[in-house]
């Protein structure tokens, strides 16, 4: 089978489309929340939104390696595999998101010993934390249905369930906030509502597009001793680095919240700009896994580096129209979120490390994708430790004598690092397709 731009576009532009909504959240959150014009309360949420990340993160896997199984059921044509690629790991993350609620207190009380942050602020996050902590069950069985949907080569029907999802909290944080009042609540429960829809109607799609019934789904939710042992540890490699990102970006907010409120705020809004390029690129990224994935199941070397070349293609392509994007529209960013004079002044200073962001960011968070649908995690992981090694080094250097500049060089160096120790390894996924 030859791979055609045709072919990777129907696959990669929905992807690109459904995925880019998710980081349109927080931002959303983030303006909002601004437009009340008070910089405590964009901090609380932007410091409640590190914490809920944390743990939909830790358990971010779940999609990644859903993709992965379901793209090689896929190629594979095995319906027991195409079932239970999707069931194992539902159990396990409704499990965790379970966990999560019954060990929220811990949560908590662990968060504020790792970001410090101000009292006022403190008390906002709090808000936010203590509705959405109740949403973890259904973000997490969302990661699976969507990888699944993803793996399965459903873009519509990914793209239908996350952007609905999406735009509807989009339409009840405005609600919530500015019309109710309610605030950092708001925006907290706009979340958890858009959490539960999301979740009844991916269930809806899988059974309509799968034409698979209830009771079949169910029965592949069987676990022996030893299918549970394959599925952590090939999930071990995915949820290390998944850890390394985490103390990232917690450093990241850390850091950003001892150079003051104002600092943080500032942080918190370049940062949603980086989430929103991040997850075009993801976009290419979940493509690239779900053919390359394809490939492995039908050990078709020819395949595999076609998917390669056209990875490699779309990113540049992307690459040189996001920075383009944030060259242009650099300055008028900031007002999407807030118009308070302090927070303008030094988002306007950190505008040179946004217009590098594409460049060094692009290529390791799209060849990222090659890896993980073929299975090849250890590099991932290995690539992880290293990358997470330079930002700490970086950071601990830079930080004292440049401030904030200091943090965003950390953060530059920690995107170079995912693509340097990265793809040297490719030939690792290259013999996964060889046919013996």
């Amino acid at each position: 089978m030859t791979i055609s731009h045709k072919d990777y576009y129907k696959i990669a532009l929905p992807f690109i489309i459904s995925t880019v909504t998710q980081p349109l959240l927080g931002a959303v959150d983030t303006a909002v929340i601004g437009q009340l014009g008070i910089a405590e309360l964009i901090g609380g949420v932007a410091i409640g939104t590190v914490i809920m990340n944390t743990l939909y993160w830790l358990f971010g896997f779940f999609r990644v390696s859903t993709t992965g199984q379901s793209a090689m059921a896929l190629g594979k044509g095995d319906q027991q595999l195409l079932t239970s690629s999707l069931m194992r790991p539902f159990m396990l993350s409704a499990l965790i998101g379970l966990c999560f609620i019954a060990l929220q207190s811990f949560i908590w009380q662990g968060a504020l010993w790792v970001m410090e942050p101000e009292v006022a602020v403190a008390e906002q996050a709090y808000i936010y934390f203590q509705v959405l902590i109740y949403g973890a069950p259904f973000v997490l069985l969302n990661y699976t249905i969507i990888g699944w949907l993803m793996g399965q080569a459903k873009a519509k029907e990914t793209l239908y369930t996350q952007v609905f999802g999406n735009v509807l909290n989009i339409v009840l944080n405005v609600i919530f906030v500015l019309h109710f009042d309610l605030s950092v609540a708001g925006v907290a429960y706009a979340s958890l509502i858009s959490q539960i829809i999301t979740f009844i109607i991916g269930v809806t799609l899988v059974l309509k597009t799968s034409q698979l019934s209830v009771t079949t789904f169910l029965t592949s939710t069987k676990m022996s001793k030893q299918d549970l042992a394959t599925i952590v540890s090939s999930n071990t490699d995915l949820l290390l680095r998944t850890v390394c990102i985490l103390v990232f970006f917690n450093m990241m907010a850390r850091t950003g919240s001892k150079l003051g409120t104002d600092v943080l705020a500032t942080n918190a809004i370049l940062m949603q700009i980086t989430f929103i390029i991040s997850y075009m690129f993801d976009g290419i990224a979940n493509a690239s896994s779900v053919f390359a994935g394809k490939a492995v199941g039908q050990k078709s070397a020819n395949m595999l580096n076609r998917v390669i070349t056209l990875n490699a293609q779309w990113t540049m392509g992307f690459v040189v129209i996001l920075t383009t994007i944030t060259l242009v529209f650099q300055n008028q960013f900031v007002y999407l979120f807030t118009d308070l004079p302090n927070i303008v002044h030094l988002y306007q200073q950190m505008t040179p490390w946004l217009i590098l962001f594409p460049f060094v960011a692009g290529f390791g968070l799209t060849v990222y994708g090659i890896f993980t649908g073929t299975g090849t995690t250890r590099p991932v992981r290995n690539s992880s430790i290293a990358t997470l090694c330079l930002f700490l080094l970086v950071l601990s250097i830079a930080v004292e004598g440049w401030g904030n500049h200091g943090l965003w060089l950390a953060f530059t160096l920690f995107y170079c690092g995912r693509i340097a120790f990265l793809y040297p390894f490719i030939s690792q996924v290259k013999k996964k397709a060889m046919a013996f």
